[in-house]
């Protein structure tokens, strides 16, 4: 079923009043990570500003305004990504999702949800870019790499934890020497900004917790930082002074970095799927996969399954050799 019915569609939507505003609970205040509630904000006020002919909306109109919205509506905005902007359509799935995301917050509140019954698109994943960067790969950049100071030490450590823990930019950021817990001499993270909004433990690989605790040693002693102020710092700063975390442009440009070292544009989303993907081939199904990278849902872990599938190259096995026939 088209999410668009073109025969219906309208580009031209005449402005409405707005209504007087009423007593009421952000609905924001349930979104998770920072970074998302930040997406989430720019995905709607895009929506807004479309409909309601580029008038500048204001933070407390959102609500008065996300009530006004029909269906015709969100058939002309979508019509819009697609004819006038050219998006991708896992660029307008991205959007798609977080409006679905906060109407179905107003719903629960009694109100018209226009996005109910709108669908994504179906998109294949793009195996090139998630096998794009292998474990190979990122040894060759620790061995090519070299430590003048601080930042490079930091950066090191940075490219190491997202390795072995697979996790997120806006999660690897937020972690604080505090989410280090150590159980018995085993160690683990916490995870309190994560995607779903839930609180998540990950068990750390024997080598990262050695090099977190020699970073950790490390930051103590050239800054002079006693074991009880530690526990607040940031793992990953821009600056230990003021203790501000890394910014997401800072993150994605030390990768890039890493990247030029073997001639590859790669993300912090690389590393991700290198760890995933060398899981799959180390034997890991798709639930240990799934848990291990945070997934709400397997569909999204499948790709990894198939890039396993790729590499391994068994079908070829079967196929003579013309050579020896």
């Amino acid at each position: 079923m088209d999410i668009i019915k073109r025969g219906e569609t309208r580009l031209d939507t005449p402005r409405r009043k707005k209504r007087e505003k009423e007593n009421r609970k952000s609905i924001f205040e349930i979104y998770r990570s920072e970074k998302t509630i930040k997406d989430y904000l720019f995905y709607l006020k895009d929506f807004l500003e479309y409909i309601y002919e580029g008038e500048n909306i204001r933070a407390d109109e959102l609500i008065d305004l996300m009530k006004e919205i029909e269906k015709q509506d969100v058939e002309d905005y979508l019509t819009h990504l697609i004819e006038d902007r050219k998006m991708k359509k896992t660029s307008i799935n991205k959007i798609i999702s977080a409006l679905k995301s906060l109407y179905k917050e107003l719903e629960k509140n009694g109100y018209n949800n226009p996005f109910k019954y709108v669908e994504l698109f179906k998109v294949s994943r793009n195996i090139d870019n998630v096998l794009k960067l292998s474990a190979e790969d990122i040894k060759k950049i620790i061995g090519q790499y070299t430590i003048k100071g601080e930042k490079e030490y930091r950066n090191l450590t940075i490219l190491y934890t997202l390795f072995y823990t697979g996790m997120r930019s806006s999660e690897l950021i937020n972690l604080k020497f505090k989410h280090l817990l150590n159980r018995e001499g085993n160690y683990f993270i916490k995870l309190e900004q994560t995607k779903s909004g839930k609180e998540q433990y990950k068990s750390i690989y024997p080598t990262l917790v050695e090099k977190l605790l020699e970073y950790k040693q490390y930051k103590q002693q050239i800054y002079n930082i006693n074991n009880e102020e530690i526990e607040d710092i940031f793992i990953f700063n821009s600056s230990v002074e003021k203790n501000t975390k890394l910014a997401y442009r800072t993150l994605y440009d030390i990768i890039q970095n890493f990247g030029k070292l073997i001639g590859k544009d790669i993300s912090p989303h690389n590393v991700r799927h290198a760890v995933a993907t060398e899981l799959s081939l180390n034997g890991a199904d798709i639930l240990e996969i799934r848990d291990f990278l945070g997934h709400a849902d397997t569909r999204v872990t499948e790709v990894y399954i198939n890039a396993k599938s790729v590499l391994e190259k068994r079908v070829l096995e079967k196929l003579p050799d013309l050579e020896k026939i």
